[in-house]
């Protein structure tokens, strides 16, 4: 599995995403997959200095490291 972080996959967040829990830039998409999944959460807010900047979709997350979304 890789290691890389979540910068390529960060969205504009369009609506209102709480900060926890949420990943800072530069954090491993596992870890933002892992609180994704933990959680039962499609989206989760990246945050910079405790303000939203952005999103990201457990969607993306696996796509980008070569995996598909589990079955439901």
């Amino acid at each position: 599995m890789t290691s890389r972080n979540i910068d390529p996959i960060i969205r504009p967040c369009c609506e209102e995403l709480p900060l926890e829990p949420s990943v800072g830039f530069g954090e491993k998409i596992t870890r933002a997959i892992e609180l994704m999944v933990g959680h039962n959460l499609k989206r989760i807010a990246v945050v910079r200095n405790r303000r939203t900047v952005g999103m990201i979709r457990l969607e993306d997350a696996f796509r980008e490291i070569g995996l598909d979304m589990p079955a439901k």
